[in-house]
């Protein structure tokens, strides 16, 4: 059995989403950076996410979001699935989109934590190789710069019908812990940041002699292939994303506890024993096909922020 997962209003996470066979299926094209961002607007929006850092690769998607409702596996459900039926309809193709399992979703669980994956995110295209700066990729891109601004999206042409919204809007924001500061301070802030971070990447490459592959290669991609090496990724997933050891133990020990009392709970709510029996808080899948009801987060539970 899958380990359940735990969603709690006020955490902000790292979420990533890979296409089925590490295939280029998201290659940056007009229709894609089109779809991409009118998808998840429509379920960030639904669903009460705050979309901090975004970077639509060509096979997998990254974002930092703040969940101020608990559900950010419906924000996944609904966004990535939007996605798949409009490219898989546009490629003239069947079949698994996604690969096989599950999303990655990793709770940030404090300041430096936020500013490192954040940065991870960004710096995606750039530590790949594709593109010098983060700003020079052509996919779909949330940066410092967008943050306080309305982005508007208007329906793709093609595979959208009525129900859909003409015009879908959504404005990203800095994350929560910058209060001491406007918001072109933490704009320039963050920039500062993913330029030094840029600037190491390109010394780097230029010590070793390596270009970037470069925009018109990029765009050239065959959305069918799919790289020639392999997976280092498959399998990596942490919970938690913090260097403060007695704060990462806090969150694993937590989320233990968790677990157990869900299981417990579990098997007598199977039994047929549901009269009394409350879920321990950030239940999800559970919650949400039953009538069920959840206990509170403690007051020092790790990882918890006025998300906005």
């Amino acid at each position: 059995m899958t380990p359940p997962r735990r969603h709690i209003a006020g955490q902000i996470a790292m979420i990533t989403r890979r296409c089925a066979q590490r295939r280029y299926f998201l290659r940056p094209d007009d229709y894609i950076n089109t779809v991409l961002p009118f998808e998840v607007g429509k379920a960030a929006e639904r669903h009460g996410q705050y979309i901090y850092a975004a970077v639509g690769m060509s096979n997998h998607v990254h974002f930092a979001v703040g969940d101020s409702t608990g559900d950010r596996s419906a924000f996944m459900k609904d966004a990535m699935s939007g996605i798949a039926r409009a490219r898989n309809r546009d490629l003239d193709r069947d079949g698994h989109f996604w690969a096989s399992g599950s999303y990655g979703d990793t709770v940030l669980l404090d300041r430096d934590a936020i500013e490192r994956k954040l940065l991870y995110i960004w710096l995606n295209p750039v530590r790949a190789g594709l593109v010098d700066r983060a700003e020079d990729w052509p996919g779909f891109k949330i940066l410092p710069k967008h943050w306080g601004e309305t982005i508007s999206i208007e329906k793709p042409d093609q595979f959208y019908g009525r129900r859909n919204p003409d015009v879908v809007k959504f404005t990203p924001k800095p994350p929560p812990g910058y209060d001491d500061m406007t918001l072109e301070e933490v704009r320039e802030h963050f920039q500062d940041l993913l330029k030094q971070a840029e600037d190491e990447v390109l010394a780097e490459r230029r010590n070793k002699n390596l270009t970037c592959l470069g925009r018109e290669k990029i765009l050239a991609i065959e959305p069918f292939s799919s790289p020639n090496t392999e997976d280092r990724k498959k399998g990596i997933n942490p919970r938690f994303a913090s260097k403060n050891r007695e704060l990462l133990n806090s969150a694993i020990a937590t989320y233990r506890t968790f677990r157990d009392r869900y299981e417990t709970r579990r098997q007598r709510w199977l039994a047929g024993k549901k009269k009394r029996i409350t879920f321990p808080c950030g239940t999800v899948e559970l919650k949400r096909c039953a009538p069920i009801s959840c206990g509170s987060p403690r007051e020092d539970e790790p990882g918890l922020f006025a998300t906005g």
